[in-house]
């Protein structure tokens, strides 16, 4: 009785708005209770002292307020030290390796982003002859040749209860962080080295021009003082002391040009170019770079927040935080939506049961071939005998 009243109380649409209801509360609850609960710590800011101005800050000659340094070898005014510059930018080889690093790290981003959502997607479809043995029991007089046809679609979803996921996710963008951090890095260094070899390379330049000026008014001087001791105006003496002085200025002229083509051969390392091309870019005067009489300082604290080492550090650690509650959520049972739908059908070349024909191909598409089954399942991996527990000391660790 109570059955028969169900059936006229809920008619076959009340019941499917039921349904509905129903499987909209579960995913609802289901999303809530995943963006609610997160094992592991959070990654906190490690706080460091710093100087809030220099020792020397009440010197008049020190300027000390924010500035932008971005590109502070502009300040030396120097059209081939700017040229330069670019060029290494454009072309060196680790700093575009650096910059791959961030498109990788981009990419990983990508793929954790996506295990938040149905981790198997899987469409599938078939078509497979099969043909029975003519001496195998077949009591229900059936078909013993046929094909079947098979299309549909498998979904796996394992839900983030535990925000397994969602700390992979952390860990990524922090990564993404590190690795822009660990480009600009490479590049200060590679600015302030092309930077260093080229002021290096023009002093050299022009302590050889001295040497070479040097040797002419050595020479005359020497001469001189040949001339002198043969008229018996001065010892030998002098004569040996400007020939010494000529010889020791001499040697010098090599240690000046072997310094230019080794500075020379580091730039064009650092540029990425053959070391003959080097010779056609140093154009112009041959002029040692000033550097300007003021120079505007920052405050310590910024100084050393600016500082892309320090901030590469600190995402590295923030990288690795996350990571320590991925694995702790290895420790907690992990629950999983799973479901499969497809069409499923067969064609025989005999006639079924009561004189009906079999299916065929063009069912396949029919409402009655249609299959489907799904459920919840969970995981506990129970018996792993410490090695979850030490895997969390690990991450914790590094």
């Amino acid at each position: 009785m109570l059955s028969k009243s169900f059936n006229k109380t809920f008619s076959k649409n009340d019941r499917s708005a039921f349904r509905k209801r129903f499987v909209c509360g579960l995913v609802a609850a289901i999303f809530l209770i995943t963006g609610c609960t997160m094992v592991g710590p959070d990654f906190v800011k490690p706080e460091a002292p710093v100087e809030t101005e220099w020792l020397e800050a009440r010197d008049p000659e020190i300027k000390s307020a924010p500035s932008d340094y971005k590109a502070w070898w502009s300040a030396f005014n120097d059209p081939m030290l700017n040229n330069l510059v670019e060029t290494a930018y454009q072309q060196n080889l680790p700093l575009q390796i650096s910059g791959i690093r961030i498109l990788q790290a981009r990419a990983q981003l990508g793929v954790l982003i996506g295990n938040l959502y149905p981790q198997q997607q899987q469409g599938r479809g078939s078509a497979q002859y099969n043909r029975l043995s003519e001496n195998s029991p077949n009591s229900l007089n059936s078909d013993d040749s046929f094909w079947q046809y098979d299309a549909g679609f498998d979904v796996a979803w394992e839900l983030d209860i535990w925000g397994k996921f969602r700390r992979a996710v952390e860990s990524g963008v922090a990564n993404l962080e590190a690795s822009i951090a660990d480009y600009d890095d490479v590049l200060i260094s590679l600015t302030a080295e092309v930077a260093r070899i080229y002021v290096l390379l023009r002093t050299f330049e022009e302590r050889l021009e001295i040497a070479i000026e040097n040797v002419k008014i050595q020479e005359r001087s020497l001469q001189i003082a040949e001339i002198r001791f043969k008229a018996g105006a001065v010892t030998e003496l002098d004569v040996v002391q400007a020939k010494s002085l000529l010889k020791n200025t001499e040697a010098f002229i090599p240690r000046f040009e072997a310094g230019i083509r080794q500075a020379k051969n580091a730039l064009a390392t650092l540029l990425g170019k053959l070391p003959g091309q080097i010779d056609q870019m140093l154009g112009g005067a041959k002029l040692i770079p000033i550097a300007p009489p003021e120079i505007v300082v920052d405050v310590p604290a910024e100084l050393l927040r600016r500082r892309p080492d320090i901030q590469l550090a600190e995402y590295q650690i923030a990288t690795q935080t996350p990571l320590i509650g991925v694995s702790k959520a290895d420790l907690l049972p992990s629950f999983e939506l799973f479901g499969s739908f497809g069409l499923l059908t067969s064609s025989s070349r005999n006639t079924q049961a009561g004189g009906r024909s079999g299916s065929s191909f063009s069912d396949l598409f029919d409402s009655d071939s249609f299959e489907f089954f799904g459920g919840p399942s969970i995981r506990w991996n129970l018996f792993n005998y410490g090695r979850i527990n030490n895997q969390v000391r690990v991450e914790d660790a590094l």
